[in-house]
């Protein structure tokens, strides 16, 4: 058996506002053991953190232990991801131990495993200590846990320009609204009959620019795809009315096979 290598990030950078974040919630805390969330994502060989997240009105934290509000990390995660054009990802932890003690503890070890399996880079995990600096040390955690320490840089004009764009007025036109609400219809209307997303295959392969013709003429219904190997899913979205429709579309050697899975109107069915 055989297992991919995870490529390692050869460095951290931090945006101001993530490594201010993460000061503050130290000195609120301070000599009791903190953390958070980081929110970033891995882009050109580097973790790029550009908010963390502080542990929650109801976390516990002591000299030697801390846990968090989850689910007050859950929600302004989520809210906080979303105000860029490029939505940041999950990427780790950091947390205050007491002294110069810089290695991870067994529970620790649990918790960075438990994230570090989350994504395909694994994960971010940081350690603050004040002894009697503050010191702020990375590593990065495959499932493994074989921990690499990264060297850390501070500094918004060293993170990738458009991870760093955040969302403003232009981004609420219409024409955008629109696109999303449509999206969000379309991933509902795919939800009603669960298949795995694969490339297709089959007759319907060569049939395919004769469907989506079909499709393109049609003035009173917008449309999304899903392919799903021998089957291709149509989600119909009726443009001025409550008509919502859900087909597969497969061939054979005579022709093309549809079938209604789901029609949705003024009276849901």
């Amino acid at each position: 058996m055989t297992t991919t290598a995870i490529e390692v990030p050869v460095e951290v950078l931090f945006s101001r506002r993530a490594h201010a974040a993460i000061c503050a919630e130290t000195l609120e805390h301070h000599p009791n053991e903190t953390g958070g969330i980081l929110l970033g994502r891995y882009h050109q060989k580097r973790w790029q953190v550009l908010e963390a997240i502080d542990p929650g009105p109801a976390a516990e934290s002591t000299a030697t232990s801390f846990s968090y509000d989850q689910g007050y990390v859950n929600h302004l995660a989520a809210k906080l991801a979303r105000q860029y054009r490029q939505p940041l990802q999950l990427a780790g932890l950091w947390h205050r131990h007491p002294g110069s003690f810089d290695r991870f503890s067994a529970d620790d070890d649990s918790t960075n495993r438990r994230f570090a399996r989350q994504g395909s880079h694994g994960a971010l995990s940081c350690l603050v200590n004040l002894d009697p600096r503050f010191r702020l040390t990375a590593y990065h955690v495959p499932a493994d846990l074989r921990y690499q320490r990264l060297p850390v840089w501070i500094g918004d004009a060293l993170l990738d320009g458009e991870l760093r764009q955040q969302l403003d007025a232009s981004d609420l036109d219409p024409e955008r609204l629109g696109a999303s609400a449509l999206a969000c219809e379309l991933q509902e209307l795919f939800a009603w009959r669960q298949r795995r997303a694969l490339a297709l295959r089959g007759p319907l392969t060569a049939r395919l620019d004769g469907v989506l013709a079909q499709l393109d003429q049609l003035q009173r219904w917008r449309y999304g795809l899903r392919a799903c190997g021998a089957v291709l899913q149509v989600a119909l979205v009726e443009r001025a009315g409550p008509r919502r429709q859900l087909w597969e579309v497969q061939a054979n050697a005579t022709g093309l096979i549809t079938t209604c899975v789901l029609e949705r109107g003024t009276h849901d069915q």
